[in-house]
């Protein structure tokens, strides 16, 4: 049996209280808050925080911040912490170089960067965009594509990420064309130095 409207409205209430409260923790401590979200992932609920900080994220500070955020999970009941810390395992990561995009300030953040934007629509014959961020607002994003300038409304947002390309493999030189005659200059002093070093 389903949740019904008022069920779905008051677990969706709770879930944000949630989120806000576990923002919070995060911003105490000197952290930015990516995301939180609840996640299932091969038959177990996750509760996914992301977090980031000017300097990267290592794994002591992905520890302070569990530690931080599970004490919290363990006080006693409140309208915030409900029962998460029964229901859900707790996941903090960072969120890498291709860092995602989740909310219009992030759009904004990170103007003139280059992104890569899956819809759930086809936009122009393609759900895959790959361009570079040009202007956003609070209903959708332009990029400047191979194909051209595109606008992508939020709602059929999928997926987004800014794209890092700093360790793409190079193409292996082309070796030197040598001319014949600088080919037998080479051959002969060769041939004169194992001569000297034999007599």
């Amino acid at each position: 049996m389903g949740l019904g409207k008022e069920g779905r409205r008051r677990t969706d209430e709770f879930l944000s209280q949630a989120f806000l409260a576990i923002e919070k923790i995060v911003a105490e401590l000197g952290y930015e808050c990516v995301n939180v979200a609840l996640v299932t992932e091969d038959g177990r609920s996750l509760l996914r925080v992301m977090i980031d900080s000017i300097g990267g994220i290592n794994i002591g500070d992905c520890e302070t911040i569990s530690n931080a955020i599970n004490r919290w999970l363990d006080a006693p009941y409140s309208a915030e912490t409900g029962e998460l810390g029964n229901r859900y395992y707790l996941e903090v990561s960072s969120p890498g170089l291709e860092r995602p995009l989740f909310t219009p300030a992030d759009y904004a953040r990170f103007r003139g960067k280059e992104v890569r934007i899956r819809t759930s629509e086809l936009v122009d014959g393609r759900k895959n965009h790959v361009g570079f961020l040009i202007a956003s607002d609070e209903t959708s994003v332009t990029i400047n594509t191979e194909q051209g300038y595109k606008t992508l409304h939020f709602a059929d947002v999928t997926h987004a990420a800014l794209v890092f390309r700093g360790l793409e493999p190079q193409p292996p030189k082309k070796a030197k064309k040598r001319n014949g005659k600088q080919d037998r200059r080479e051959k002969t002093a060769i041939i004169e130095e194992e001569h000297l070093q034999c007599s």
